[in-house]
């Protein structure tokens, strides 16, 4: 092989393999943020999201929206734990020898229950909220979440 076949060669694996590089991290960050682990600690971190919503309300709504949230977050964050244990006997009935379907339904069924639970807590205050914010809030608020 000649000089010019050897760099055209190497460089062709270093693209190669900085595109399996990108490609395989892109898979990890992806499965740890899915899990809830690594990156933002936690399921898309919640409270991260919320933060990057009031960021774009007016002081006063954004402090309106977190007393909110605030007096509702024991009550969310014990519905989230919920939902993070039946994930978990999820994957328990998942790795049960032998399997038992029955077992992986009545799992995946109460997962699917703590997620609506979560689901109505949050939007329960949203719903409470949204009647009490300014118009530049309720702009804001349809501006970056229910534009079409």
């Amino acid at each position: 092989m000649t000089a010019r076949r050897w760099i055209t060669a190497l460089g062709a694996a270093l693209v190669m393999s900085l595109a399996l590089n990108l490609f395989f991290g892109g898979v990890i960050v992806g499965h740890r943020v899915g899990q809830g682990g690594g990156l933002l600690d936690g399921q898309m971190n919640p409270k991260l999201r919320m933060e990057r919503v009031l960021s774009a309300l007016p002081e006063n709504d954004a402090k309106l929206v977190r007393g909110l949230f605030e007096a509702q977050r024991d009550d969310i964050a014990r519905r989230f734990r919920a939902l993070q244990e039946s994930r978990k006997a999820i994957g328990a009935a998942l790795r049960g020898q032998p399997f038992d379907p029955a077992a992986f339904a009545a799992a995946y069924e109460a997962m699917q229950a703590r997620s609506q639970e979560v689901q109505a807590a949050i939007q329960g205050v949203i719903k409470t909220a949204i009647p009490q914010l300014s118009a530049e809030g309720r702009a804001a608020i349809a501006e970056r979440r229910w534009r079409q």
